[in-house]
C-alpha cells in the first residue's frame, strides 16, 4: 500500500507543479494500474477520484502472474478487469469515487446470486464480460444502465462485444464459444434482448436454438462460425420483430432458406463465406421486405439468377470492403439480376479491376428500364477506392461510380 500511495502522491505532485518529468510518469500511470487483491475501499476510493485520467483497471490475485487489461471503451470511461480475486471484491465497485462503465470478470469461481447484486449499484456499468457459468446468477441483478452483455467460453482470450444500435432500446448479447445451452438463459435475465451475436457454437442445434423465440423483442441475430448442417431455420419465423439476419462462414446444402420467407419483418440478410452452386436463393423472392441482401463470399451465376426479379430488392453487396468476392461471378449474371430486381438502385461490388469494369460496361449498355413514368432508372455502383478512380470517368449518364 506503501508504493501505492507514492504513485498516488506523485501524481497530485505532477498536476501541482508541473514539473515534465513528473508529469511524463504520470501519463503512464493514468493510463494503466495494477493493484493485488488487497483492497482498502476507504483508501482506494479517495485515491482514485484525484486520479481523474486513469483509464485501465487490473486487481488480481495472488496467483495470478500477469494482468489481464480491460479494453478501452469509446469515452476513456474507466473500465476494469478483475482477474482471480474473491467475490466480495464486487462490492468495492460502486464505491471507487469514479463512474465504471466497463467490467470484465476472469476466474472468480466463489460467485454467488448475492456477491453479484453489488452490480446494481453500479448504474452507468454499460459493458460486462462474464463466463457461462456466471450467466444464470445474473438473473434480476443486471444494472439499469447495461446495454452490452459478453459471455465468452474458457478458450476466449478476449471479449468481443456485440454491436449496439442507440436506436433500438434493449440488451445486446455476444456468445463466445460457449455451450449452445447457453442460449436457454437469456430470456431469464429480466431485461429484453434486442440483439445476439453467437460465435463458434460448435454444437449448435435446432433444439439448442428454439430458446431464441422466447426472446420476444429481438430484433437482430448473427450466426458465426458457420451454420451447422443439423440447424434449421424454422425457430426463426417465431421471432415476430426479427430484421437483421448474418449467417456467416457459409450456408450448407442441407440448410434450407424457406423458413426466412415467414419472417415478417426481416429486411436485412447478410450471408457471409460463400454459397455453393447447390444453394438456391429463390425463396429470399419471397421475403416481404427483403430490401438488403449482402453476399460477402459472392456467388456463382447460378446462385444470382435464383436470385431473380426479387420485388422489394434495394441494396445489393457482393464481397465485403475488406476482401473481395471469393467467388468468381460473370458480368452478365450480374445485369441480369440488376434488369430483373427493379427496385434495385445500389449494387456494392467488390472484385478484380476487369469485373468491375466489365460489369460497369455491361450496365451501360444493358436497357435498366425506367423509374418512374417520366426518369430512367439510375444505378449507383459503389467500388472501392482504388477501383473507383480507375472507374469514374468511364461511368454512363444513368450508371454513376461512387466510393465505397
Amino acid at each position: 500500500m506503501f508504493i501505492f500511495t507514492f504513485y498516488m502522491r506523485l501524481l497530485s505532485a505532477g498536476a501541482k507543479y508541473r514539473c515534465p518529468a513528473t508529469r511524463l510518469c504520470q501519463c503512464w500511470l493514468c493510463q494503466c494500474l495494477t493493484l493485488w487483491c488487497q483492497w482498502c475501499s476507504g483508501e482506494l476510493a479517495a485515491a482514485l477520484s484525484d486520479c481523474s485520467p486513469l483509464t485501465q483497471l487490473c486487481p488480481t490475485g495472488p496467483e495470478v502472474a500477469e494482468p489481464r487489461w480491460p479494453g478501452r471503451n469509446l469515452w476513456d470511461r474507466l473500465s476494469v478487469s478483475l482477474q482471480g480475486v474473491t467475490a466480495d471484491t464486487i462490492s468495492h465497485l460502486a464505491d471507487l469515487g469514479r463512474t465504471v462503465t466497463q467490467l470484465e470478470i476472469y476466474d472468480c469461481p466463489d460467485l454467488t446470486v448475492g456477491s453479484l447484486k453489488p452490480l446494481t449499484r453500479c448504474r452507468e456499468l454499460q459493458r460486462l464480460s462474464v463466463t457461462p457459468a456466471d450467466l444464470p446468477l445474473l438473473r434480476g441483478q443486471l444494472p439499469e444502465g447495461l446495454w452490452c452483455l459478453n459471455v465468452r467460453g474458457p478458450e476466449v482470450t478476449e471479449p468481443r462485444w456485440p454491436e449496439w444500435n442507440p436506436l433500438v432500446r434493449g440488451l445486446s448479447v455476444s456468445l463466445q464459444g460457449v455451450a449452445a445451452d447457453t442460449i436457454s438463459h437469456l430470456a431469464d435475465l429480466g431485461r429484453t434482448g434486442t440483439v445476439l451475436e453467437i460465435y463458434d457454437c460448435t454444437d449448435l442445434t435446432t433444439v439448442s436454438l428454439e430458446p431464441v423465440t422466447r426472446c420476444r423483442e429481438l430484433r437482430r441475430l448473427t450466426l458465426s462460425g458457420g451454420v451447422p448442417d443439423t440447424v434449421s431455420l424454422e425457430p426463426l419465423t417465431r421471432c415476430r420483430w426479427l430484421e437483421h439476419l448474418t449467417l456467416s462462414g457459409g450456408v450448407p446444402n442441407t440448410v434450407s432458406l424457406e423458413p426466412l420467407t415467414r419472417c415478417r419483418e426481416l429486411w436485412v440478410l447478410t450471408l457471409s463465406g460463400g454459397v455453393p452452386d447447390s444453394v438456391s436463393l429463390e425463396p429470399l423472392t419471397r421475403c416481404p421486405k427483403l430490401r438488403d441482401l449482402t453476399l460477402s463470399g459472392g456467388g456463382p451465376d447460378t446462385v444470382l439468377d435464383s436470385l431473380s426479379g426479387c420485388p422489394r430488392l434495394e441494396y445489393l453487396t457482393l464481397g465485403d470492403l475488406q476482401r473481395p468476392a471469393e467467388t468468381a461471378f460473370t458480368a452478365a449474371a450480374v445485369t441480369r439480376l440488376v434488369k430483373s430486381c427493379r427496385k434495385l438502385d445500389r449494387l456494392y461490388l467488390h472484385c478484380t479491376a476487369d469485373t468491375g469494369r466489365t460489369v460497369l460496361t455491361a450496365l451501360k449498355e444493358a436497357d435498366l428500364g425506367r423509374r418512374s413514368y417520366v426518369w430512367p432508372r439510375t444505378i449507383r455502383l459503389y467500388v472501392p477506392g482504388e477501383l473507383c478512380r480507375q472507374l469514374k470517368s468511364q461511368e454512363g449518364r444513368w450508371v454513376k461510380v461512387l466510393e465505397w
